[in-house]
């Protein structure tokens, strides 16, 4: 008696085929936007971190501590928070001094636009956050206080389909040293912060 040989015809390999396509094509745009929402999620945790540890060890320690950007992770540079250190600020300057180590580093965070395939940006509405021996947020004399500051990618802070939720990160620094991230766009357009810059 002859057994016969069971197998996919080659009409049911091509309707699987077909069917991968297509969930494969409808798939990856939302693929693609999970990802980048990830990555911002990322950034926008970790200068939450560092606020956080800056504003901790200064309660801890009985010091100023502050959070400012850094292109080499050592000392504090103008401009955007592309990078930033969290220090000990002994001198309340909101200027991280790298002679002796009387002001060390707490945490150190390497550049964000790195991959300029998947760029990410940031504004803030300054150039430096400081914690007092009690928590608060400080004001320093001469430099702005980053108290928002907003990451997005080449999507902007445009609503993301189907929500009322930004694509972008905006990370809020209060008077009394609390931090939150939110996402609701009408938080992030009333900051008046453009993102990406022009």
């Amino acid at each position: 008696m002859k057994h016969r040989s069971r197998g996919f015809t080659l009409l049911e390999l091509m309707v699987v085929l077909a069917l991968a396509a297509v969930i494969l094509a409808l798939g990856a745009p939302a693929f693609n936007d999970f990802r980048a929402n990830n990555r911002l999620t990322g950034v926008a945790n970790d200068f939450l971190g560092a606020l956080q540890v800056a504003r901790t060890e200064a309660i801890k320690r009985q010091v100023p501590a502050s959070v400012c950007p850094s292109d080499d992770g050592s000392s504090c540079t103008s401009g955007n928070f592309r990078g930033w250190i969290a220090f000990v600020d002994a001198d309340s300057s909101c200027t991280r001094t790298t002679t002796g180590t009387t002001e060390p580093l707490l945490r150190i965070e390497t550049r964000i636009d790195s991959d300029a395939a998947k760029a990410i940006y940031e504004v803030s509405k300054g150039v430096c956050i400081s914690f007092g021996a009690d928590g608060f947020r400080k004001t320093i004399a001469g430099k702005d206080t980053a108290d928002k500051t907003i990451f997005c990618d080449s999507r902007g802070i445009e609503n993301q389909k189907g929500t009322n939720m930004s694509a972008a990160r905006g990370i809020e620094v209060t008077p009394t040293g609390r931090a939150r991230v939110t996402r609701v766009k009408d938080d992030l357009s009333s900051w008046s912060l453009t993102c990406p810059p022009s």
